[in-house]
């Protein structure tokens, strides 16, 4: 019997799509399988609507009785062991932040800026902006004021069990400037979004456990980190992973700024679209690229012009790369999808979700550390993609390949299959043809970037230094370190008195390890 062939949008898939296998919470999601079997155990029939009877006759006969008993017993079960899941999700949320924060050098923080607390009820979604494997991003048309204010050491009646986490005063400030600000009245668009999990996702414990973790984790770091080209997350959820068992729970979400397109549209529905005709007037004088320093006729000039545009991209990316790295952060998922552009066109880098912070005591004597494999096959270092150890340069050789996209607008690895992925690129080295990449700084920095040796690469710090220097030539007009600086945020409308919040409150746990002090993502 012959197999039908994948169609290539189903290969497509297979190497775009974010692999991630968390094997620090493995053991405790054999206890999620174990209750959601339980879900799916045969139960006791119910009556039917002809077996009904009218309020007025006498009571049911005592097998009909005993059928309606154990069918209520059967939705309480069912109740107790959704909750149970919950607040089994809701602890390996609350496990994972507490394992990285605990020898954290970048969450561990008294202060950070902008981190209000909303509860999903007060929050009106709009329509559909992204989705991703676990998550929909919708923007938000409006932040509702809280309906009543609650005093701290309330618990509303609830078990103490899971303690509740109040905003602060400045945290207050906060939300209310995010209830004031949703919309900009002149434009009618809207600031914000936020990211929940798919109602699917939701409904899989794995997947839940998984995408929950990955949503706090993104959040924590979000809201301890600073730089103009990384999303700024704008609020939590009130109660952190304790809201997971209140009624009505839509899972674990994040409130960010609003993105309006990403990299890959932009690469493949603007710039291919708009730059290529350029390209073409550029062959037909037998150059496809202008010798930098020197003007040969219109078609180069809009060439330079245009590359210039892409490698100003590519610059900022590798900006707020160098800045995660310098905190010994991996990214671990570089890719198109993934960046974004605002309101004012400046690149964001998003979804932080499998980011992970390296720590000098857990690196191996060849430098590189145990981690998951984790990223997207089409990006994916060799290393990473073989479930060997490895460190920043898998970051490196991902951004080569970014890299590389950019420059020539065309997706890498488009025909590949993944076995084909594994064995030509992974085992073998291969890449995509460098002859496509006109310009010779670029062409190299590209060649070394993803190289197959991994002590071979550059560091993040070399890239981008690589990148300022050709987005100089390519400018023509001499910058300044100030104008070509990545240190300071152009932040989205946040007034300065509300520069920074105190959210001691925020990402503490109780000292027992209790659930609710998890708002980080």
């Amino acid at each position: 019997m012959s197999h039908r062939r994948k169609t290539i949008e189903e290969e497509h898939d297979v190497l775009a799509t974010t692999h991630h296998n968390l094997f620090a919470v493995q053991e405790e999601m054999e206890d999620l399988n174990e209750l959601t079997s339980a879900t799916h155990r045969e139960q006791p029939p119910s009556l039917t609507e002809e077996e009904e009877e009218p309020v007025t006759s006498p009571p049911p006969p005592p097998a009909a009785a005993a059928a309606a008993a154990a069918d209520g017993k059967s939705k309480e079960s069912e109740i107790d062991i959704s909750l149970r899941i919950h607040e089994k999700v809701a602890s390996l949320a609350s496990k994972a932040y507490r394992k990285a924060s605990a020898k954290s050098n970048v969450l561990c923080k008294d202060k950070i800026s902008g981190v209000a607390l909303v509860k999903f009820e007060d929050i009106t979604v709009g329509k559909l902006l992204g989705k991703g494997s676990f998550s929909y991003v919708h923007e938000i048309t409006k932040i509702s004021p809280e309906a009543a204010s609650h005093e701290a050491g309330d618990d509303d009646g609830d078990s103490n069990d899971y303690p509740v986490m109040h905003a602060n005063k400045d945290q207050e400030d906060h939300r209310a400037f995010l209830v004031a600000n949703a919309e900009r009245r002149e434009s009618k668009s809207f600031r914000y979004a936020v990211k929940f999990l798919k109602d699917d996702v939701r409904s899989n414990p794995k997947a839940y456990a998984i995408g929950t973790v990955d949503l706090v984790v993104e959040g924590m770091f979000l809201a301890s980190l600073t730089h103009p080209n990384i999303i700024k997350v704008r609020a939590l959820p009130e109660g952190g992973v304790r809201s997971l068992v209140q009624p009505n729970a839509r899972g674990y979400f994040l409130v960010l700024d609003r993105l309006y397109d990403t990299l890959s549209e932009r690469i493949y529905n603007t710039w291919q679209e708009q730059h290529h005709v350029d390209m073409a007037m550029a062959s037909s004088s037998g150059c496809l690229c202008l010798p930098f320093g020197k003007k040969n006729n219109q078609a180069n000039e809009e060439e330079r012009r245009h590359l210039e545009e892409r490698l100003k991209v590519a610059f900022d990316i590798s900006a707020a790369l160098k800045f995660l790295h310098s905190k010994s952060i991996i990214y671990r998922d570089i890719k198109p999808e993934n960046l974004g552009f605002d309101v004012r066109g400046d690149i964001k880098l998003f979804d932080l979700g499998l980011v992970k912070e390296l720590h000098p005591n857990d690196m191996k004597r060849d430098g590189n550390y145990k981690l998951s494999m984790a990223g997207t096959p089409r990006y994916m270092a060799p290393e990473c993609g073989k479930h060997l150890r490895y460190n920043l340069s898998a970051d490196v050789y991902s951004f080569s390949m970014l890299l590389w996209e950019i420059v020539t607008m065309t997706q890498p690895l488009d025909d590949f299959t993944y076995p084909r992925l594994q064995q030509e690129v992974f085992e073998d080295g291969y890449r995509p043809p460098l002859t496509a990449v006109t310009n010779k700084s670029m062409r190299d920095l590209i060649r070394v970037g993803w190289h197959q040796d991994a002590s071979k690469r550059p560091s993040m710090d070399t890239v981008y230094e690589e990148l300022k220097k050709e987005f100089q030539v390519l400018h023509g007009v001499k910058m300044s370190e100030k104008e070509l600086s990545h240190d300071r945020r152009r932040s989205t409308h946040v007034p300065s008195k509300l520069a920074n919040v105190n959210v001691s409150t925020l990402l503490r746990l109780s000292s027992n390890g209790e659930l609710g002090a998890v708002p980080n993502s």
